[in-house]
């Protein structure tokens, strides 16, 4: 059982955050909420967020492709260098863009004797079954194409196949075993490095581990349009002291746990509950028998166990912390990079 001691309701837009974008904001407290009681503790929840469905399901952590080419011309090559543009496409599009992108990656970057056109490429996809075709026709040569979607699963995603490379070609035509899925990302977590949950654990894009997400937010609208989210339940953290308050955002497919809402801010309001726990009778009854107390040997190794056991929990969030912020900054250092013609 738990009695509310007093609640404070934060009305937030990262439009007015002292740092950072909407991407990743902080804002600083004027007054610093605190525990009146170091014993009692803050339960926090998102009575109602308004997030822009301003992100692109293709981005530049998942917008890369390798592939190889191979040709019966002696035109054999291994590429890197073929993105997708950052956007939102349904699956037509995604097909025509996929072959545009094909061939201005072979014809810019590797010119083989023999050209390809866009009219080489006969990608269908079926309504009714949900599955793409990729063939090749109209080439003197022979040739296949290995797209590797084992290391750019999430354009798998959406072209229906699985995390494992695929080859398709002039005598290969290759129809997808899963149904097309062009919208990969279906839920936004909006997450804290302030906050520090204590019975909160995730296995959303990495193994099960203790989780920083403050909401789930599930991606139910059309793009260019606002998500209404509500969500009464609370979460219990061990922070007795918040000056500031960080969020940033994230989706279900990539470990960098990032998202980029491309420079449109969104609100959020966060109740915080200071609590105070009260005992309840449950797994109280007893018989009028007297209990011996328990060793002093043993309630020593109790609390050495207890110790151990913060001081692994501590280490372990430290190496979380500090895994998410070198996956940033690698994101960060790519998005740098120029992008290829």
């Amino acid at each position: 059982m738990v009695e509310v001691i007093k609640s404070y309701v934060l009305y937030l837009n990262t439009r007015e955050a002292n740092t950072g974008t909407s991407n990743n904001c902080t804002w600083t407290f004027t007054t610093p909420i605190v525990l009146t009681n170091t014993n009692n503790r803050f339960l926090v929840s998102t009575p109602m967020i308004e997030l822009p469905y301003s992100f692109s399901q293709v981005n530049t952590t998942n917008y890369n492709l390798p592939y190889t080419f191979v040709s019966s011309g002696g035109d054999n090559f291994t590429s890197t260098t073929m993105n997708i543009p950052e956007g939102n496409y349904n699956i037509n599009q995604l097909q025509t863009q996929l072959v545009t992108s094909l061939v201005n990656d072979i014809m810019s970057f590797h010119t083989p004797r023999v050209a390809v056109t866009a009219g080489n490429f006969n990608f269908t996809y079926n309504p009714q079954t949900g599955f793409t075709t990729m063939a090749m026709t109209g080439l003197t040569n022979t040739v296949t194409i290995t797209l590797k979607f084992s290391v750019s699963y999430v354009l798998g995603i959406m072209n229906g196949f699985p995390q494992t490379d695929v080859s398709f070609g002039t005598n290969v035509a290759l129809v997808s075993p899963n149904k097309v899925m062009v919208n990969p990302i279906t839920s936004v977590y909006i997450r804290s490095d302030t906050l520090k949950f204590q019975n909160n654990y995730e296995a959303i894009v990495q193994t099960y581990q203790n989780s920083d997400v403050v909401a789930k937010i599930p991606v139910t609208t059309l793009p260019n349009s606002i998500i209404y989210y509500r969500n009464e339940s609370k979460s219990m953290i061990s922070n007795k002291f918040l000056p500031n308050l960080n969020l940033y955002v994230s989706d279900n497919l990539s470990t960098s746990y990032t998202l980029d809402l491309q420079g449109v801010n969104y609100g959020i309001a966060l109740q915080i509950d200071e609590v105070q726990l009260k005992p309840t009778n449950a797994y109280q009854d007893k018989l009028d028998v007297g209990t011996p107390a328990p060793p002093r040997q043993l309630i020593q190794e109790r609390d050495n166990l207890l110790r151990d056991l913060l001081t692994q929990k501590e280490q372990l969030e430290r190496e979380i912390a500090e895994r998410k912020q070198l996956n940033q900054a690698e994101v960060k250092k790519a998005e740098e990079l120029p992008t290829p013609i």
